[in-house]
């Protein structure tokens, strides 16, 4: 079938963010490093992140985008450079700049781009309204936040007002890991990111599940990348922990996780197609979006050739390719 699928899962760093980062730095509690063409950011004294060249590229992307039969894709940041070790107030500095640089992208190619907005989540109530400016004046299409706040997860009412907001626009919040839990035990083999990713989505997950996070935000629109980590194919033992474990009595939540995968979405960034197919009668064929996590190794360039090659109805495979993402993101 000819698809002109949307990619939830694509990672960008605009130039104009670096140059900010450059000449204004020391006041944003930024600072900006190059050596030798390889250029970093550190955030409030916290360690260098390398930034790869694909990251701020357009015309790499454009390329891949039309090799991997995706018509659009979602521009959203780097976990890494969210800057939630900054200030409240010097987070929102940096978040604005940021969503203006990828509103940018998308005024220039606006048949191939949308932007979701970076928050300064460390300050919930300055990430409500960056959200409301993104959206409702850039007209970017929803939020991109980590799966933890500086090791602070989203089991507390302090990031209600966020969520409040997420939920009066009609916002799409995508969340992808960062500030792993356990990461220094990960370091061979990669395993930070093979294993740590999708374990703190899950833990995050486990997090808003039992705290009840989803009770007073019903109708909160959450997408998980990575097929949302370990989640799904262990919701059994969620459930059961909510049914028999003596911590998971004590949650505030009215239901057990299942009851609230109505409010989580997923891309299919989980490579096999018969774990795709999984998920896809796990949470429903409108719930799956095409992700490639662009431009990291561990991306999947073949991610819309999975999904069609389901054994599923085209009508399913169409909700997945491009359906989901323009009914979410309201394209």
């Amino acid at each position: 079938m000819k698809s002109c699928a949307i990619d939830i899962h694509h990672h960008y760093v605009p130039n104009s963010l670096l140059e900010e980062a450059k000449s204004h730095g020391k006041a944003l509690g930024v600072e900006f490093t190059e050596t030798e063409g390889q250029k970093a950011l550190s955030f409030a004294g916290s360690p260098k992140f390398v930034l790869q060249r694909e990251l701020s590229a357009v015309d790499e992307r454009l390329k891949m985008m039309q090799a991997s039969k995706l018509a659009m894709a979602a521009l959203e940041a780097h976990t890494a450079t969210l800057g939630y070790r900054l200030t409240g107030e010097q987070g929102e500095s940096w978040c604005r700049v940021y969503n203006e640089g990828i509103k940018e992208l998308v005024t220039r190619h606006p048949d191939r781009f949308v932007g979701i907005a970076s928050v300064p989540l460390q300050d919930a109530a300055r990430a409500a309204r960056v959200l409301e400016h993104a959206v409702r004046d850039l007209k970017l299409c929803g939020g991109y936040i980590g799966t933890n706040v500086n090791g602070n997860y989203y089991n507390s009412a302090d990031f209600d007002p966020f969520w409040a907001k997420a939920q009066e626009l009609d916002a799409l919040i995508v969340m992808h890991p960062e500030d792993v839990a356990g990461s220094e035990k990960m370091g061979p083999y990669g395993l930070r990111l093979i294993c740590g990713n999708p374990a703190d989505s899950a833990l995050s997950l486990g997090f808003m599940t039992y705290s009840g996070v989803f009770d007073r935000f019903p109708d909160l629109k959450l997408c998980v990348l990575h097929g949302g980590g370990f989640f799904p194919y262990h919701l059994g033992r969620f459930d059961q922990g909510w049914a028999v474990r003596s911590g998971a009595r004590a949650a505030q939540a009215k239901k057990p996780p299942s009851g609230y995968l109505k409010n989580i979405y997923y891309d299919d960034m989980i490579y096999r197609v018969d774990t795709i197919d999984y998920l896809r009668k796990l949470a429903g064929a409108d719930h799956i979006m095409v992700g490639t996590d662009y431009p990291f190794t561990l991306g999947d360039w073949k991610a819309v050739e999975k999904i069609e090659a389901l054994d599923c109805p085209d009508s399913e495979k169409e909700l997945m390719l491009e359906g989901n993402a323009k009914r979410l993101l309201k394209l």
